[in-house]
């Protein structure tokens, strides 16, 4: 004898055979595992941050002046500066800069804590910290040629 399956064991058994698959997806997605990587290149900076230095006017041999700090960056990226370091100072005037080369050691200024990010975009960004440019009196050199003349004060960022 045959039995007819009726609409309403039909539904159940359609439930039922639902159910067994569902709580066996979820039982699989629970319980599985898996690695991978992803791997990309890192950004290239398109040239250099910009760093401004800016002193009182009135430095003179034996004194000393603060210096403030700003900086640019056009880069593409963030910049990051973490110290500033004394390069040199040099003049546009030829005499005061024959001076300066031939008497070297002139000017120093200790190396400035800044550690400030430069966002990309960034224009004369004002940088944390402040240094202290020093000028050296030499009682046997005359340093007259650099008097009321420009000074440029050469810096670098690590």
């Amino acid at each position: 004898m045959k039995k007819h399956l009726s609409k309403r064991r039909v539904v159940v058994s359609a439930i039922v055979l639902t159910l067994a698959i569902a709580s066996g997806v979820a039982y699989a997605y629970w319980t599985s595992t898996g690695a991978g990587s992803g791997t990309a290149n890192a950004a290239t900076p398109s040239g250099s941050l910009v760093l401004h230095a800016t002193f009182p006017v009135g430095i003179y041999p034996g004194g000393s002046k603060t210096v403030t700090f700003t900086a640019d960056n056009a880069t593409g990226t963030d910049g990051y500066v973490a110290t500033i370091v004394f390069g040199s100072v040099t003049s546009s005037d030829g005499p005061c800069q024959t001076m300066l080369t031939t008497t070297g050691g002139q000017f120093a200024m200790p190396t400035v804590t800044s550690n400030t990010v430069v966002p990309n975009g960034a224009a004369l960004l004002t940088l944390t910290g402040s240094g202290t440019l020093s000028w050296t009196d030499l009682a046997a050199i005359d340093q007259g040629n650099c008097k009321g003349k420009p000074l440029t004060l050469n810096v670098t960022s690590t």
